[in-house]
């Protein structure tokens, strides 16, 4: 019964098409909504938490709290170091001019990951055998 209502939720919090943006991984069993510390002091592996997904804010959870991708941990570690690198604070801003900014410049560091990510994908499919 458990994992039933455990499905449910899974399938409520990421749809029945979910998978990271970036490296495609789409497993919902392995979709959670605990904290990787939590995992860990459970005795989870590393490596199984580093196959796990979460919602990535794009411009930051202050900014917009319901524009959100699906990312495996390591595309959004990824992407929010991007962000910390751009110099995109993740504090409420008002001054509305830094606010579009901050939005741009965000969206530019996940857009740029997305055409990386975009490019491999293209050379896989040229390197394949297959028509």
């Amino acid at each position: 019964m458990r994992t039933a209502r455990r499905k449910v939720a899974r399938k409520d919090r990421f749809g029945t098409n979910g998978f990271c943006l970036f490296c495609n991984y789409a497993c919902l069993e392995s979709l959670t909504t605990v904290t990787r510390r939590w995992l860990e002091t459970k005795g989870v592996p590393a490596e199984l938490i580093d196959r796990l997904l979460e919602q990535h804010h794009i411009h930051g959870e202050a900014h917009n709290p319901n524009l959100t991708v699906t990312l495996c941990l390591n595309c959004h570690r990824e992407i929010t170091e991007g962000l910390m690198r751009e110099g995109v604070s993740m504090y409420p801003e008002k001054n509305v001019h830094k606010l579009i900014a901050l939005k741009l410049r965000a969206s530019a560091v996940l857009l740029e990951s997305l055409a990386s990510s975009y490019r491999d994908s293209a050379g896989l499919l040229e390197e394949s055998d297959e028509p």
